[in-house]
């Protein structure tokens, strides 16, 4: 009996899903058997599991061909209760290969009928060190993901969640369920959201990793506070490169951003001292030190710098006693970062102005 395999145009506008390939990456095989152990059906996958072509084990009875002199026994048994109970098997059997040598396989068997009553067993197998070395890496996944100080997110092609882990849940204060359907904006208290999708759906299409992205926002659970999160990309494809979406990994690094701010601030700091120390006071000159005080000062601390000097100490006078009573201030530099409206406040440079105490 042959069988197409075919999908409507229907289907195909539907969004019918492609398959996993999970299946062909476990070459899982298909053996029928009628009553009387003979193999009537086999499948590509048992020939590359076995090693036998469908012409060698078609009509050839199982045991014999596929089981050890010192296990037929076992097999019998297994393959009697199978028929007569209708309860299906599970577990590891040795498999002799074609090439002599013995193969730990792993089986699910179950009862078939057919529409005129006749019996079959089905086998569906798989090789054991293959299972238990995906179910060993399905393990470990499992143990990084949720275990993970790192938060990790799961993403599909339309950029929505489909899993997170406990990490991404304290770094957000979003539960991972309700993560799940909801995309990047709607969690990530990012100020440039924007840039970070653009570049997600850049990785998405390229296949190009994006690492170790500084992004800075308020987190719902401590929105009194700017935290930094470093952000990295990586697009998920299957056996066959299909785009499955992609991963995300977040760090928060706020004590790194806040300690490099503030070393920052710091060099900033000296270089301003060291500029100053080189600029200012070159002469004796008065005026000459108020302009270049101005310019250092400008815009490094301030958008508009003015300096104004007691015109009595301009004119070498001998400082009276403190008193209510107005003082001569004259201007003596004024510097302004960028045009702004903020020079009219301040005194032309060479005027004088009075000032009370008060001021």
């Amino acid at each position: 009996m042959a069988v197409d395999s075919f999908r409507s145009d229907e289907e195909h506008d539907a969004g019918d899903p492609r398959p996993t390939g999970l299946l062909d990456l476990l070459s899982v095989a298909a053996v029928v058997l009628d009553t009387g152990g003979r193999i009537v059906f086999w499948t590509p996958q048992a020939e590359d599991l076995f090693g036998y072509t469908a012409q060698e084990a078609l009509g050839a009875e199982a045991g014999r061909l596929l089981v050890a002199p010192g296990r037929i026994k076992s097999a019998v048994r297994l393959f009697t209760e199978v028929l007569a109970t209708g309860h299906g098997w599970a577990g590891a059997f040795p498999v002799r290969h074609k090439d002599g040598s013995s193969r730990l396989t792993e089986f699910r068997t179950m009862r078939l009928l057919d529409d005129t009553g006749r019996v079959y067993a089905l086998g569906i197998a798989a090789d054991r060190a293959l299972l238990q070395r995906v179910e060993t890496d399905l393990a470990l996944c499992e143990r990084l993901i949720y275990q993970s100080p790192i938060g990790l997110a799961l993403l599909d092609p339309d950029l929505k969640y489909l899993l997170v882990n406990p990490a991404l849940e304290r770094i957000d204060g979003i539960p991972a369920a309700d993560h799940v359907g909801r995309n990047l904006r709607e969690t990530l208290p990012l100020t440039d959201m924007e840039t970070v999708e653009s570049a997600l759906r850049q990785v998405l299409t390229t296949g190009t990793p994006l690492l170790d992205q500084y992004h800075v926002g308020l987190p719902r659970n401590d929105p009194g506070r700017q935290h930094a999160w470093s952000l990295s990309f990586y697009r998920l494809e299957d056996s066959s490169g299909r785009v499955l979406g992609a991963a995300a990994s977040v760090v928060d690094v706020t004590e790194r951003h806040q300690a490099a701010g503030e070393a920052d601030r710091a060099r900033r700091r000296l270089a301003v001292i060291a500029d100053a120390s080189a600029r200012i006071g070159t002469t004796l000159e008065v005026e000459r030190t108020a302009r270049e005080l101005a310019e250092v000062a400008a815009p490094v601390l301030a958008d508009v710098v003015a300096v104004d000097v007691l015109d009595s100490a301009l004119a070498c006078r001998r400082m009276s006693s403190p008193d209510d009573g107005p003082e001569l201030f004259r201007a003596l530099a004024l510097k302004a970062a960028h045009p702004t409206v903020a020079t009219r406040a301040a005194d032309p440079p060479g005027d004088l102005a009075a000032y009370a105490g008060d001021r």
